[in-house]
């Protein structure tokens, strides 16, 4: 059975504070969220995250920590995966300096290292993709590097279905093809702006679930058979309308298809 989360970067401009906070929790609450996809800000420890969500039914999908902060940070991230409930630690993007392939390998084989630190909890890393990661090395990508280089019982992906069609291939063929390595997606329509001056511009946007250029149908046909996986919602950008009603219609339309 598939769920709805929402990752609350979107929220960002409703959460500096810890009344903003529990205000947006509310909020999200009567659209209907169960999950929401939270790092622990430092105005507040885990503890008083995890009150606010509690006092709404809100459960917080996963925990995250830089990549290269994880060793040092490893109890910490025992207790929040505990506290959570949660056996997901999101992490952040490979370097900069390092997208080579010689590079991907460094960064896929460090992330293998840490397998030893969370293997009694059973704890799996789960790394987010942008579109910068389909850089082809002529025979290959990034991602296929990283994919290939990373141990899938202990490193998941969590795609993003805008940054894949920004990195020209169709979502619904990449889930199809690393089913056995997604638990999470990041659910983001792809859409197209106003032609800009340049005649060969392609001003993409983003867009809420169903006003994009995505096929939704095919990419929820293509996740059939992956068992407890969230749909996390996410718009980078709102281009000024109210993202709580970006996220209803996100919200809404991923209801309207089945999802839970």
């Amino acid at each position: 059975m598939s769920f709805i989360s929402l990752q609350m970067y979107t929220m960002r401009d409703y959460t500096k504070t810890k009344e903003a906070l529990c205000d947006t929790v509310e909020k999200l609450r009567e659209i209907g969220f169960q999950f929401l996809q939270y790092t622990v800000p430092g105005f507040l420890s885990a503890k008083e995250v995890k009150k606010i969500f509690d006092e709404n039914k809100i459960k917080n999908d996963s925990v995250f920590c830089p990549a290269f902060q994880i060793e040092n940070n490893q109890k910490e991230i025992l207790s929040q995966c505990d506290l959570f409930e949660t056996k997901y630690l999101r992490i952040d993007s490979i370097p900069r300096d390092l997208i080579s392939p010689v590079g991907f390998k460094m960064y896929a084989h460090y992330l293998n290292e840490l397998k030893p630190l969370f293997a009694s909890q059973k704890i799996k890393i789960l790394y987010h993709f942008h579109s910068f990661e389909f850089v082809n090395f002529e025979q290959e990508t990034g991602l296929d590097i990283f994919l290939r280089e990373t141990d899938p019982e202990f490193i998941a992906i969590q795609p993003d279905t805008h940054w894949i069609a920004a990195g020209g291939i169709n979502p619904a063929d990449f889930i199809t093809a690393h089913k056995d390595r997604i638990v999470f997606i990041h659910a983001k329509d792809y859409a197209i702006g106003l032609r800009e001056p340049l005649l060969e511009s392609t001003p993409e946007r983003f867009a809420e679930i169903g006003k994009g250029n995505l096929n939704w149908e095919a990419i929820l046909k293509a996740s059939e058979g992956v068992k407890h996986l969230l749909y996390v919602i996410e718009q980078d950008n709102c281009y000024g309308k109210n993202p709580f009603d970006c996220v209803k219609t996100s919200f809404d339309h991923l209801k309207s298809l089945g999802i839970k």
